[in-house]
């Protein structure tokens, strides 16, 4: 299983909703460019803001979970809120999902306009 890493960096045109962006850590990517991943990947963000940020799942509107919907055993917890310039802990294990092309979508909890998507794709065979 693949590692990946989401690096947080500053918007290019940030503002107080929006200051910094989730981009994929591969050759390319723009924020708003979805993390490809597969079941049992791991997922680590790296901060290389100035502030903290913490991803967070959102429900079907884009709003931030509540905090009793979101845990390690739910398989919807991402990280610890992430301090400036370090990355996440715990690592962020994709998880079975009822069907191939189903997409994480995700926002940083302190920053809720900040959005992020994690597709999960089929495992080759």
């Amino acid at each position: 299983m693949p590692d990946w890493s989401i690096r947080i960096v500053p918007a290019e045109n940030p503002t107080t909703d929006i200051p910094a962006a989730f981009v994929p850590d591969l050759s390319g990517a723009q924020p708003g460019t979805p993390l490809n991943a597969q079941v049992d990947d791991i997922v680590t963000w790296n901060n290389t803001t100035n502030e903290d940020h913490w991803p967070w799942p959102v429900d079907y509107n884009g709003n931030p979970l509540p905090d009793a919907q979101v845990s390690i055993q739910f398989g919807n917890f991402f990280s610890e809120k992430i301090a400036a310039g370090m990355s996440s802990r715990p690592s962020y294990n994709v998880p079975s999902v009822p069907f191939s092309g189903t997409t994480i979508n995700y926002c940083c909890k302190l920053h809720p306009k900040m959005l992020g998507q994690i597709r999960v794709t089929l495992i080759p065979s």
